[in-house]
């Protein structure tokens, strides 16, 4: 787990992304959209770089969709580090801080399933997130969102896979959104044009 830091350390609000590698080029552009969007809004903006996707990502263990590479079900351990690591030594430093969680992709999965384990995330991003991920909708029956606020989005051609598993993204997500909603949990929906590889 690689941890960056960019920003004003001592802003009261602190957004907090999981990424993989392969997201590096992206963020320079990513943070000046943010900043373009959230215009006066000072932030603090840490990335947390995972050492092995599938494995530190996945909330459990799950048999592989594409080839070998299985799930090895690190989140629990992942989530653990982050809070020990970089919330709990925020928290010491300022009280007020609010928190918000974001990711693509599994590392979308990853913030949504963390939401439920903890109260330390004001809202959270779940980004064309995995959750066709085997048991992930019935966990969020099982379970209450402990977030304030959830933003889902998916491409609206995600769900034309030929992958039977993967091809559930869409329905799944439609239900998780009504699940949240139900909760009383201030939820967003949005649909953007192209597949999970188009603007990520």
């Amino acid at each position: 787990m690689q941890v960056n830091y960019q920003g004003n350390r001592d802003a009261k609000v602190v957004l907090l992304q999981i990424i993989g590698e392969h997201e590096l080029p992206l963020l320079e552009e990513e943070l000046s959209h943010i900043k373009a969007i959230t215009q006066s809004t000072d932030f603090l903006f840490i990335t947390v770089q995972v050492d092995s996707w599938n494995d530190d990502l996945s909330p459990w263990v799950a048999e592989p969709i594409f080839g070998d590479a299985a799930f090895a079900g690190n989140a629990e351990k992942l989530l653990t580090r982050i809070k020990n690591e970089v919330i709990v030594p925020l928290l010491s430093e300022h009280q007020d801080i609010k928190i918000f969680a974001g990711g693509y992709s599994l590392a979308g999965l990853f913030v949504l399933w963390a939401a439920y384990q903890t109260n330390l995330f004001e809202g959270i991003a779940a980004v064309s997130p995995s959750v066709w991920f085997p048991g992930f909708l019935q966990y969020m029956k099982e379970h209450d969102m402990r977030a304030k606020s959830v933003y889902l989005s998916l491409g609206n051609r995600e769900e034309r896979t030929r992958n039977p598993l993967m091809a559930t993204v869409g329905d799944c997500i439609r239900e998780g959104y009504n699940l949240l909603k139900m909760q009383k949990i201030r939820t967003i929906l949005e649909w953007n044009p192209g597949n999970h590889f188009k603007d990520a």
